[in-house]
Order: structure tokens, then C-alpha cells, then sequence
């Protein structure tokens, strides 16, 4: 299943946000069809996070692959991060992991917010989240 639910992100967030132009364009991309997919392509939230609180201690190979598939996604955030970069819309010593990091805490805090704690303002606070992590991000020339 949790291949078949790969292949449905792939689809839905990476091959949208890998359309869009590089640089800070991409990476709007990437974010808002991944709210897309946070918020509508799957009902029942999405099955990476509730896949990692089962499996982040269960040694085997579902929890190989959801691993390669968590790595996979943080580098290509940092990639599409590295694009801005290299389009001079980012500063040039901007730690592209660090930014992906931050991201997708943006993303997991997210995911609880609206999930869980169902706050109307979720939505909205990882909006100014991302803005933030934009801003600190461009290039200032």
C-alpha cells in the first residue's frame, strides 16, 4: 500500500511542483500541492505520518522503505531550495538542508494542527510559516 500511496504523492505533489519554473517558484509549488495533498487527497490524513509514529522503532523493511521515503522528500525540497539558490532568488550561503528541515516541520506541525487539534487557523498559521521561512531565505541583492 504504502508504494501505491508513493506513487499517488509523486503524482499529485512532485510531478505539479516539478512543472513550475525553478527557483522560489518551485518551491511554492511543491508547498501548496503538498497542502493540497495534506488536505484533500487524503481523507484519512496522510499515511507517511501515520506511518512513522508506528513504525519509527519497528526495525524491518516497512520502516526501511518509509525511511528512504522520508530522505527522498527532504532532498528534494533542499534541491528545489538549491534551484532558488542558483537562480539568485535565494541567498547563496543558504543551508538548503536546514531549510528543508524547517519545512517539513512546517508541514508536520500542520498536519497536527488541522488533524488532531482541528485549529480553524492551521491553514493559515502554515502559510505565515512558509512566508517566514521565504523571507529569511532570498537573497537581499
Amino acid at each position: 500500500m504504502q508504494s501505491r500511496q508513493r506513487q499517488k504523492f509523486v503524482d499529485l505533489v512532485v510531478r505539479t511542483a516539478l512543472a513550475a519554473e525553478r527557483g522560489e517558484a518551485r518551491l511554492r509549488a511543491l508547498f501548496d500541492a503538498w497542502l493540497v495533498w495534506s488536505q484533500e487527497a487524503l481523507a484519512g490524513g496522510c499515511i507517511f505520518v501515520a506511518a512513522s509514529v508506528e513504525l519509527d522503532d519497528q526495525p524491518g523493511p516497512l520502516r526501511d522503505a518509509l525511511v528512504k521515503t522520508q530522505r527522498d522528500w527532504l532532498e528534494l525540497i533542499a534541491n528545489v531550495a538549491a534551484s532558488a539558490v542558483a537562480e539568485g532568488e535565494f541567498r547563496e550561503d543558504l543551508d538548503t538542508e536546514q531549510l528543508a528541515h524547517d519545512l517539513y516541520g512546517v508541514m508536520l506541525a500542520h498536519h497536527h494542527t488541522s488533524r488532531l487539534l482541528h485549529d480553524p487557523r492551521s491553514e493559515e498559521r502554515t502559510r505565515q510559516a512558509f512566508e517566514a521561512l521565504v523571507a529569511a531565505a532570498r537573497s537581499s541583492g
